[in-house]
């Protein structure tokens, strides 16, 4: 197989606390080759085709939006062109650009001494549980800059960490969808060693979230096994988990 280089920012931070308590960090970037002897796969993400979308229509605004998506789907042997309509979700509460596709993170926090993720747990609704998972939330336009500073900012409210060295989970550019039928797209990352944020930024209203410290890699697998996380969270860990295996984190 061809030997493709990539390159991997390592991001040093040096800690410090702030008059209104959000943490800062002086970073100093390090530029290091890794060497991957996969094939990149992107170019599958634009498959051509011959769907067309004919219109979207906003069907419910709330938490979340459903939207009517109307389709033109190509001929088929004995069959013509066809109309078809689907419900899709967009993760977003609110968005008017049907164009792009919303953005959401996940982040899997990891502590090199200890050899132990940091998760959180807490209620959700749709399966009426309370499950272990990542810090994880949409990417909203008129708070973050880009997917890095939107984890940043849910790795410190959900988890009460901040700092650290990041590694982005896919390829560079790419996220990935989170369903056939949500736009919301997700990007994971994995931090390694994180540092105590001592005034976090708030929670939002509806989320009443536990810190659970010190998690190794078997557990994170069990509970995957036993369906004690949901689908995004289980696909995060398992992505980062593999990054620690090549990093040298874990065996």
């Amino acid at each position: 197989k061809p030997m493709i280089i990539r390159w991997i920012i390592f991001v040093v931070p040096t800690i410090v606390g702030t008059a209104d308590g959000v943490v800062g960090a002086n970073l100093k970037n390090e530029i290091v080759p890794s060497i991957s002897t996969t094939v990149s796969s992107q170019d599958g993400r634009n498959r051509p085709h011959n769907y067309k979308i004919l219109k979207d229509e906003i069907k419910y605004t709330g938490w979340r939006q459903i939207i009517r998506r109307t389709v033109l789907a190509p001929p088929r042997p004995h069959h013509g062109e066809k109309v078809i309509e689907f419900d899709i979700i967009d993760q977003s509460k609110s968005r008017n650009d049907l164009e792009n596709s919303s953005r959401a993170v996940i982040v899997f926090a990891w502590n090199s001494s200890t050899k132990t993720a940091t998760l959180i747990r807490e209620y959700m609704p749709a399966c009426h549980r309370i499950l272990n998972g990542l810090a994880a939330g949409i990417v909203e336009g008129d708070k973050h800059e880009d997917d890095l500073v939107a984890a940043r900012f849910e790795l410190e409210e959900e988890c009460h960490l901040g700092g650290g060295t990041w590694h982005r989970l896919t390829e560079e550019g790419i996220s990935v969808p989170m369903d056939k039928y949500v736009v919301t797209e997700v990007t994971p990352h994995l931090v390694i060693d994180p540092c105590h944020v001592p005034d976090p930024r708030p929670l939002d209203d509806e989320e009443d979230i536990e810190i659970i410290h010190g998690v190794t890699e078997e557990e994170i697998r069990q509970m995957i096994r036993e369906g004690d996380m949901n689908l995004v969270s289980a696909w995060a860990c398992l992505l980062a988990l593999d990054r620690l295996r090549e990093l040298g984190e874990i065996k």
